[in-house]
């Protein structure tokens, strides 16, 4: 059975490329960018004009393509530029006493630009004396296809056109819109000259509101010349944008807004960073350039007193241009957030204000999305009964604690997050009270251990921690409460009241016929803790034994009944150290030291006391948890922690 190929839907490329085959001011930056990747010192560029009859083309004399680099380009979805052919492109043969450039392109989606002008289009690309002509045309079942219409030899030279096969239906912009996009773009470098219909981009196509000029004195050595392009409307990315010097006529190293000497001068997730060129004509710094081009001697007084000077005032120009934007941020957020801060009080409102002011000056990286939601926040503090405290909790808090936080609030919801820490701080200080009392001679079996032993039966095991289990105070009480009866119990047998040696308590949860009615029980737990000094033996073992057998005689324990009986003591006699079993197996008598059922409930909550022993909630009740973690173990034998 031949294998079925993936299919695309006709619209798939328009949603894959975006603005880049929609947008023709988008579509034309990126074809121009092409030609920057090829390192082309020249781009020749025909505009369509259904008037005339002219057809769209795209010319340079970059270092072209065989027919192999063209399939590999052409054909890969989301090709990686970076991967492939690094991040910078050498120059040709002819000019390779230029630095390399930056490449421009990164997933290759820019290719798909041509489609704005035509489908299909024609690709005309030549190196190496071959010549190869491709058709690219939109698929029906696949995003495009690739057609080779020709192939010659004996070609000079280098260079790709690209060129449309009919009129471009749609494309509004006109050819001085589209020379003002391109000026505010590609005129950083003197040596990459792009003209559409012959008409040669310069300063003079970017409108003089896009533009700001400001010569700077660099005394004693000379004056920049500082030419602030802006395109109005933040790029993709960076490139073609930042900081471009330029020494008599030509490029000195690679355009950014970090400097030679790796210092940041604007962020480069700015918006500003994505939006604004500069090009700096220096020509006093001739003597300082290094002999390859790609940066500036180091070591030169000139360069040095020149890269203050321009970076100072490029941060000047840029915090003016800020300043404005800062206030629309600020009345931005004071407007969509009217609802909530009407209800602050006075104070409050004037603290929240303040906030704002505060942090959109400061901090200028935060998004207006991202301040929003922090002044959220605190107009919603000020209405709380905590105010600020909590600011005061993350102030606190190191930078990897607040990376946590926002993992934990990420995958739990607060008040679930609460949830499970309440009931693990539940736990955690019956555990403390527990280990304090159980070794304390002056606590009271009935109203110190056994009121905490009820509420631990999730040690003895998963199976116990229910809440249908209930507690019972004296026979009788069992006899009346548990088993539905009205029969006296034994005077032998007082439950969880004070015996001779300690006391015991009884805890049981019911079991259901097929109508789901109360038809006995299915689980009883006898748990007796004997006073410190008593050891447990024989005698002890035989005396919980006692009471399961009386509940037998009288018919509320039945062979449906599990019943497990655990009986605590700080001794443990060691022929007995092993669990009992009766009736069957139905009954499990098993004796337990205090310190072990402390360390099998440290099990339980999977050593967190050990890992929690710092927290806040431990030491107000004056743990102290090196001395817990130290204590002596005594003697006892194999305990099973699966039960």
């Amino acid at each position: 059975m031949a294998q079925q190929e993936v299919l695309f839907d006709q619209r798939f490329l328009d949603k894959h490329a975006g603005a880049i085959i929609s947008d023709p001011a988008v579509a034309i930056v990126e074809l121009v960018a092409n030609a920057w990747d090829a390192y082309a010192s020249a781009v020749e560029i025909t505009w369509p004009n259904r008037k005339s009859g002219t057809q769209f083309s795209i010319a340079d004399n970059g270092k072209g393509m065989t027919a192999q680099m063209f399939e590999r380009r052409w054909r890969k979805l989301d090709y990686n530029r970076i991967a492939e052919e690094g991040g910078t492109v050498t120059p040709p043969t002819e000019l390779e006493e230029f630095p390399p450039r930056k490449a421009y392109g990164r997933n290759g989606r820019g290719r798909h630009a041509a489609f704005r002008f035509s489908d299909p289009y024609t690709v005309r690309t030549w190196r190496d004396g071959i010549e190869v002509t491709f058709e690219v045309r939109r698929g029906t079942t696949s995003p495009f296809e690739i057609m080779l219409l020709n192939k010659r030899e004996g070609v000079d030279g280098h260079g790709t056109v690209i060129s449309a096969t009919s009129i471009s239906d749609g494309v509004a912009m006109s050819a001085e819109e589209a020379r003002e996009v391109l000026g505010t773009r590609f005129l950083a470098d003197p040596n990459f000259r792009v003209s559409v219909d012959s008409v040669v981009v310069t300063f003079d196509d970017v409108p003089r509101l896009r533009l700001k000029e400001v010569d700077v004195d660099v005394s004693p050595f000379g004056s920049a010349h500082l030419i602030f392009v802006d395109t109005v409307k933040a790029d993709r990315t960076t490139q073609q944008h930042g900081i471009a010097w330029r020494v008599i006529n030509r490029l000195v190293g690679t355009p950014g807004w970090v400097a030679f000497d790796q210092e940041r001068v604007l962020d480069g997730r700015k918006s500003e960073a994505k939006r604004f060129q500069v090009i700096v004509t220096a020509d006093f710094l001739e003597d300082s350039v290094l002999p390859d081009w790609t940066a500036f001697d180091p070591q030169s007084a000139a360069w040095r007193a020149a890269r203050t000077a321009v970076h100072d005032a490029i941060r000047d120009f840029l915090a003016t241009f800020t300043a404005a934007k800062r206030q629309e941020t600020k009345e931005s957020v004071r407007e969509s957030l009217a609802d909530t801060v009407v209800r602050l009080p006075p104070g409050g409102r004037a603290r929240w204000d303040g906030f704002v002011d505060a942090v959109v000056d400061t901090c200028p990286s935060i998004t207006p999305d991202e301040i929003k939601q922090v002044a959220e926040v605190l107009a919603n503090l000020e209405l709380s009964t905590s105010k600020y405290a909590l600011i005061g909790k993350l102030q606190e808090l190191p930078p990897g604690d607040l990376d946590a936080l926002h993992k934990i609030l990420e995958d739990w919801t607060v008040a679930l997050a609460k949830d499970a820490l309440d009931e693990i701080q539940t736990r955690l200080k019956l555990v403390e009270e527990l280990d304090r009392k159980l070794r304390s001679e002056a606590s009271d079996e009935v109203r110190d251990l056994q009121p905490l032993l009820e509420k631990s039966l999730w040690v003895f095991g998963p199976e116990f921690e229910s809440l249908e289990f209930t507690s019972n105070r004296g026979m009788t009480t069992v006899i009346r409460e548990i088993f539905g009866a009205k029969d006296q119990g034994s005077l032998l047998r007082p439950d969880f009241v004070m015996l001779p040696d300690g006391s015991v308590g009884l805890y049981s949860r019911d079991s259901y016929d097929e109508r789901h009615e109360v038809s006995g029980v299915a689980r009883l737990v006898i748990a007796e803790i004997k006073r410190p000094g008593v050891p447990i033996g024989s005698q002890q073992k035989d005396q919980a034994w006692k009471y399961v057998k009386e509940l037998i005689h009288r018919g509320y324990v039945t062979r449906l009944t599990n019943v497990d009986c655990f009986v605590l003591g700080s001794q443990i006699e060691v022929a007995e150290s092993g669990e009992r079993r009766e009736w069957d197996g139905r009954v499990v008598i098993q004796p337990l030291l205090y310190n072990a059922f402390i360390r099998r409930a440290e099990a339980r909550m999977l050593g967190l006391r050990s890992k929690l022993i710092e927290a806040p909630f431990l030491r107000e009740h004056g743990i102290d948890g090196a001395a817990f973690l130290n204590q002596p173990t005594p003697r006892q034998g194999a305990l099973d922690l699966t039960r």
